[in-house]
């Protein structure tokens, strides 16, 4: 794949470099960058159940069961 990568001065973009690159690429790149806030945002949401585990573990919140009967 050729790619060519083309930088317009600041002085024609109005507050930064811009970078020019095929549609093609740059369809791809926030179909990855979508995929990424993704799954950031769930290992965060895991960080925070582990988090809340622990803490409720330490504190002696957590009931063993040893079967589903034991829910009420």
């Amino acid at each position: 794949m050729n790619t060519q990568t083309f930088i317009i001065p600041k002085s024609v973009a109005s507050k930064d470099d811009l970078v020019v690159i095929p549609k093609v690429i740059y369809n791809e790149f926030l179909q990855w960058k979508k995929f990424t806030e993704k799954r950031l945002a769930e290992e965060k949401d895991i960080d925070e159940a582990i988090r809340i585990y622990k803490q409720e573990k330490k504190t002696g919140k957590l009931k063993l069961l040893k079967s589903l009967t034991d829910l009420d």
